[in-house]
């Protein structure tokens, strides 16, 4: 017969305690990204502009990746239309620039239009899903750009091509701008990561309806992710107008700037810490590489190489070295992924009812 203490319990069967690696992996993670961004930010010691100005363009790529990972990664709504963040940030900051104001100034007020414009946006795109959502956001992005090219927005379709210059030195000042900002979205992910916000996002992405029957106000979370993710983008877009001097319609609300920013995400990992960094790098520097090199379908190769590793490692690279690196696990990985997929579906039958 078998006693009490043969009985094992839900808690001893079905959950083990998480080992110490998986529940220190953010803090590794960010002690790795601070360590990725302290070692760029000595490229200015090369005294190379060259160097200078493609660190710069990959670090810029960093934010803009790293902000698409709120909604896109965390919260699961793919939007290919971030570069209209970008764009407004642009556009804004330049226009109070012509008008003798302060730069600062206008960073904070191209910040402050792109959130509400991602709020009053958000409102009824953000009620769709899946594919109608990505269609809707690209479409948004492409309006913009058709309407400061036709109607006369600093310049019209010529853009605003007469920005003050600055200084030799305010390049290197730019590169740390725009390091600054990356140090902050990597913080704020990190955050993320380890907030019940961050676990409410999450929640969104796996199940939205489970989420909803949770009790998860999910349109208002969905909204917050939205806005978050245009504010360091449209902060990047002002930077990026005034240290290139000059942009038209097409270079600030170019939607290859918006795939850009999902692919970064999907190479590195999204819906991780360190994934748009490491996307950010490789991709870049490839790109940078293969245009240096004078491969004319260079493009036509990384779109390539992007498309594999979607389909091959839809996880990223990131979760691939991780699965290399970490500690073995009793039982088969695929063992261990059909369980949690039970797990899964068994908690979302029992939060709806079925």
């Amino acid at each position: 017969m078998a006693t009490g203490t043969d009985i094992q319990t839900p808690s001893t069967a079905e959950t083990p305690s998480p080992r110490p690696s998986e529940s220190r992996r953010w803090l590794w993670s960010l002690l790795l990204g601070l360590l990725i961004l302290g070692g760029i930010a000595t490229i200015p010691l090369l005294d190379d502009p060259s160097a200078l100005h493609i660190w710069t363009l990959i670090v810029m790529y960093m934010i803009l990746a790293q902000s698409w990972n709120f909604i896109g990664g965390f919260t699961g709504y793919s939007a290919f239309g971030n570069v209209a963040f970008f764009g407004i940030g642009a556009y804004t900051t330049g226009l109070i620039l012509l008008g003798k104001q302060p730069f600062w100034l206008g960073l904070s007020v191209g910040a402050l239009v792109a959130a509400i414009f991602a709020f009053l946006i958000g409102l009824p795109v953000l009620r769709l899903k899946g594919h109608y959502f990505a269609i809707a956001t690209l479409g948004t992005a492409e309006a913009l750009r058709e309407f400061t090219t036709v109607r006369d927005v600093g310049g019209g379709g010529g853009g605003l091509m007469s920005l003050p210059l600055p200084s030799l030195d305010a390049y290197v000042g730019f590169f740390y701008a725009f390091l600054g900002l990356a140090l902050i979205c990597l913080l704020f992910t990190t955050w993320l990561t380890r907030s019940r916000f961050g676990y409410a996002l999450i929640a969104i992405r796996e199940s939205e309806q489970a989420a909803e029957a949770l009790g998860i106000p999910t349109f208002r979370y969905k909204i917050a992710a939205y806005v978050l993710s245009a504010i360091p983008t449209a902060l990047a877009g002002g930077l990026y107008g005034y240290w290139s001097t000059g942009f038209d319609p097409p270079t600030v609300f170019n939607s290859g700037i918006s795939v850009e920013m999902v692919l970064l995400c999907f190479l590195g990992g999204s819906g991780t810490i360190l994934g748009p960094l490491i996307g950010a790098i490789v991709f870049e520097l490839t790109s940078f590489q293969l245009q240096s090199s004078g491969f004319s379908l260079h493009n036509t190769l990384l779109g390539l190489a992007i498309a594999l590793v979607t389909i091959f490692l839809p996880q990223g690279v990131l979760r691939l070295i991780q699965e290399f690196t970490r500690k073995p696990a009793p039982g088969s990985t695929r063992a261990n992924n059909f369980m949690e997929g039970v797990r899964r579906v068994r908690r979302f039958i029992a939060a709806n009812g079925i």
